[in-house]
């Protein structure tokens, strides 16, 4: 049995016994790893405040690698992302972040670049302002990149010609687009020049510069139509996430 340290965030919970929790954990150096805390919920708990959804800690547990579940020993929060956990919106987007990664990653192999980007992005969401949708395609567009499956948003992927103002057609399976040339007669899916452009963006882009993103309804309605296509297409077992179904009904309200 070893004693591990690592920086972690908590993506999801459920309740164990009376007092007990376990956690989906995604930390640092080991993966997503799943734990037990010991009378977490009772009242004088020794982690208290420190093991809700979304919380980025410092963690101690020990691991024993014959057993899937292994023991929490120490919490310490890191950034609780108060503003986060007080706003529904914020909520929904963040947990959708956190519930793209437990379903896509699998197993305990570390991923450091995919720890540092999804806490980059839960404290953009937890402290900007502006269009906070943008940190959510951000993210999805730089997991994707991370997972191996990066898109083409700039040049058609047969005549590697540009794609124009004139947009092109989208083909999830294959990565890319095609121009209107190159894309006639075998289909796909209509994509305007500026949403390309967006998409582009977001690729290439810093992280703080995403809240000032103005996209039209009908930008917004492709891009997000767009990225869950890509997903669906690429990443196994992706059919919708339910947070992000639930930051849409807020939407529409």
């Amino acid at each position: 049995m070893a004693i591990l340290k690592t920086e972690a965030v908590v993506l999801k919970g459920w309740r164990m016994g009376e007092t007990s929790k376990i956690l989906s954990l995604y930390t640092r150096e080991f993966g997503k790893v799943k734990v037990v805390a010991k009378g977490a919920r009772g009242a004088k708990s020794k982690f208290k405040g420190c093991l809700e959804p979304l919380s980025h800690i410092q963690v101690v547990y020990y691991d024993k690698r014959t057993r899937d579940l292994q023991l929490l020993s120490q919490a310490d929060l890191i950034d609780p992302h108060l503003h986060i956990l007080g706003d529904m919106r914020r909520t929904a987007l963040s947990l959708a972040a956190a519930e793209l990664v437990d379903r896509a990653v699998e197993g305990e192999e570390p991923f450091p670049r995919v720890f540092d980007l999804l806490t980059q992005v839960l404290r953009s969401i937890d402290t900007g302002d502006g269009f906070l949708e943008g940190n959510l395609w951000y993210f999805e567009g730089h997991f994707i990149d991370l997972m191996g499956y990066k898109p083409t948003w700039n040049s058609c992927l047969v005549c590697l010609g540009s794609l124009g103002v004139q947009g092109g057609f989208f083909q999830p399976q294959s990565g890319g687009l095609l121009c209107s040339r190159c894309g006639a007669g075998r289909g796909g899916l209509v994509v305007g020049a500026e949403t390309l452009e967006i998409l582009h963006w977001l690729q290439c882009g810093n992280l703080e510069g995403v809240e000032r993103l103005r996209p039209t309804p009908v930008r917004k309605a492709e891009i997000r139509k767009i990225l869950e296509l890509y997903f669906r297409t690429h990443i196994e077992h992706m059919r919708g996430l339910r947070s992000l179904e639930f930051y849409y009904t807020l939407e529409k309200n």
